[in-house]
């Protein structure tokens, strides 16, 4: 699947509005930082003119995924994210994340799965959704806890890895659940 048919994409890019997290669900193993972290890091991906602010959330060599899209470092998760939402800002995205899992764990990362919903609205027109599944690796410290302060280069992996319908706009009007 092509760039420009991946539904610019998904958690990744939003509108630069708060990201809502009331849909948020973490299972009992998911520390309660994550959520400010995934906050943190949706709100960074969903602002079309966001490059540092992004980026420095990733490791130097990080990897952001989006279905078939691979970009490592900065400068390529750069051009990925502004392929994806145009730093026009005609083009917002919403977030809504909701399942959060512990997908695995190794003594120095941990990765996070969580599954939610991704709103997009194009300026003057159509709002429409999709539904995604998205994988977080962050590092750990040397005690073996996950590292989970914001824009402190700990981001392993951003990989959107379902986004469905992956095209956008989709025939799901946004608020549909």
């Amino acid at each position: 699947m092509k760039i420009n048919n991946v539904i610019a994409s998904l958690p990744l890019l939003g509108a630069a509005a708060a990201v809502e997290m009331t849909r948020y669900e973490p299972a009992a193993n998911v520390e309660p930082a994550f959520a400010g972290y995934l906050k943190e890091l949706y709100a960074s991906a969903e602002d079309p003119k966001s490059t540092n602010t992004f980026t420095d959330m990733f490791t130097p060599q990080g990897k952001l995924i989006v279905l078939e899209n691979v970009a490592t470092g900065p400068a390529a998760i750069v051009k990925l994210k502004q392929a994806l939402l145009p730093t026009a800002g005609n083009k917002h995205w919403n977030h809504l994340p909701n399942i959060t899992t512990v997908d695995s764990q190794t003594a120095s990362q941990k990765t996070y799965k969580v599954l939610g919903v991704i709103e997009t609205r194009f300026d003057g027109g159509n709002c429409s959704q999709a539904y995604y599944s998205t994988r977080f690796t962050v590092t750990k410290d040397a005690s073996g806890a996950p590292q989970l302060k914001p824009h402190a280069g700990n981001l392993v992996l951003y990989d959107d890895f379902v986004v469905e319908p992956s095209k956008s706009p989709t025939d799901i009007p946004c608020g549909t659940v």
